[in-house]
């Protein structure tokens, strides 16, 4: 199978690169500029160039890629930015998505990766959150993944899925991103006789899963689902910030006080995300990595770095 993966050297994008290959498939990579990570990622697949923001630049890179599927990760992940750009939020995600849909020939599988932001805020009563709940988004980058899961399924011929990631984390994260932050902090303060660890909100709870269960539930989806079908891809389980910050500073063995800083405080935030995986477990996933697995990795992979 030739499978083209777009935003390849993005956080999740390398990890499915390397389930894809392990799979025997025949793998093109995109990436805005067309060159790979370092080092994760970059052996035995072909990179390509794809700005998802410019028409001509999609089609040519589809017309190279001559894909039988298409892993489309490529997007703007980040809540804050969406905030301070949100215009360029939606022209990367929503309109992006819709170009690359757009270019595809008839009969192509399309996973479209969306967020489980596009559920907004769900009384906790109501959760966990199944895919039939209407989507209510309630900042700009949900706004803009709701919209391109809709200009993705409208697209004619073209055999569309759409993903609704949870949160997750694991080795690779960049470290704008809240565990990846707490934990590259820990990592650079083991020895510190004084650590102090600077945290958001640690009201908020919520479904995580490491990235390696993400990627493959990816692949369930598209090997198994049901075209026009909407997965929810998550662990079933939630778990508060403050627990997650408690098991990091554990892990890290640093002893670190843990302070708020206000400018870590996003705009708006969801008390409680919690998923329902009934649908993706009926097509044979599960869970694999246990949560205390994930944040050891995950601490390892940035003392390896600042090593």
């Amino acid at each position: 199978m030739r499978v083209l993966v777009t935003g390849a050297a993005g956080f999740a994008g390398g990890w499915l690169l390397r389930a894809l290959r392990e799979d025997g498939h025949e793998v093109v990579a995109a990436s805005q500029d067309g060159s790979p990570p370092t080092p994760r990622g970059a052996a035995e697949v072909e990179w390509i160039g794809m700005d998802v923001t410019s028409d001509d630049g999609v089609r040519q890179a589809v017309g190279r890629a001559r894909p039988d599927v298409v892993y489309h990760l490529a997007g703007q992940a980040s809540v804050a930015t969406s905030f301070a750009d949100p215009l360029g939020t939606w022209d990367v995600n929503a309109t992006g998505t819709l170009r690359l849909a757009m270019a595809l020939p008839r009969g192509t599988r399309l996973l479209v990766v969306s967020s489980a932001e596009v559920y907004g805020v769900v009384p906790e009563g109501e959760q966990p959150i199944a895919e039939p709940r209407p989507p209510c988004p309630c900042n700009p980058y949900a706004a803009s993944k709701a919209a391109a899961e809709l200009a993705a399924l409208q697209a004619d011929g073209v055999q569309v899925f759409v993903a609704r990631a949870f949160n997750h984390t694991g080795p690779g994260q960049d470290a704008r991103f809240a565990i990846a932050s707490f934990a590259q902090q820990l990592a650079g303060m083991r020895g510190e006789a004084d650590p102090v660890l600077h945290v958001g909100n640690l009201e908020a709870r919520r479904d995580l899963l490491d990235v390696r269960d993400v990627v493959r539930g990816y692949q369930a989806i598209v090997e198994r689902g049901e075209p026009g079908g909407v997965y929810n891809v998550c662990s079933g389980e939630a778990h508060s910030m403050h627990d997650v910050v408690a098991r990091l500073v554990r892990i890290s063995g640093t002893r670190a006080r843990v302070a708020v800083d206000p400018e870590r405080v996003r705009p708006v935030d969801l008390p409680l995300l919690l998923g329902d995986n009934a649908r993706l477990r009926a097509l044979g996933w599960a869970p694999r990595m246990p949560l205390e697995q994930t944040l050891s990795d995950l601490l390892d992979s940035f003392a390896d770095e600042a090593a």
